[in-house]
């Protein structure tokens, strides 16, 4: 191969390499035109609260969200007794939440609602004790939620049966709740 090919295929290969960081920037959301997740709140502590009728049983109760480790004010606003979060910005918001579940009965449907404006707008999580009962059950989920800027949610916990045991929250270290701004 004489000197044009050369040159020829290092131009090539100099093009190349600069299109795969100019693709990889922009995949990973890098690029100054791309709208970055926010965190706008942090909890690490959840505790079982059954103050509200229709959350107030055994088998059915609220989380209530305790140890506020960051909430940005311009983004949430948390009332209701630590139960109700509103979120003040139009736009895409990411829930996560890990915990810990104990107190279970076997042979029964266990839900993790969310909550949208008084309204079981999805499942945040759901799982089944079979026959066997489990001791505890971690969970791990999230969801996307579009706030209007006035739109609250909440996360319920109930049972699909007649549950014999109280269940709750496990211990602490598995526990954490946080909200993301995704984008408008």
């Amino acid at each position: 191969m004489g000197k044009g090919g050369v040159v020829l295929g290092l131009i090539g290969i100099i093009l190349g390499a600069g299109g795969i960081v100019f693709g990889y920037i922009n995949w990973t959301g890098q690029s100054n035109n791309l709208t970055q997740n926010k965190v706008v709140g942090v909890w690490d502590d959840l505790v079982v609260n059954r103050d509200y009728t229709g959350w107030n049983q055994p088998g059915a109760w609220l989380f209530e969200f305790t140890d506020n480790q960051m909430n940005n004010t311009g983004y949430i606003s948390v009332s209701n007794s630590n139960t109700r979060i509103t979120l003040l910005k139009s736009g895409w918001y990411r829930i996560h939440l890990s915990t810990q579940l104990d107190g279970l009965d076997s042979g029964l449907h266990y839900y993790l609602r969310l909550i949208k404006d008084d309204i079981n707008d999805n499942y945040l999580y759901h799982f089944e004790t079979i026959t066997s009962t489990p001791i505890e059950h971690y969970i791990d989920s999230y969801k996307f939620v579009y706030s209007d800027g006035t739109s609250y949610i909440e996360i319920g916990a109930k049972c699909g049966g007649e549950t014999v045991n109280a269940f709750g929250i496990s211990i602490p270290i598995h526990n954490q709740f946080s909200i993301e701004f995704v984008s408008t």
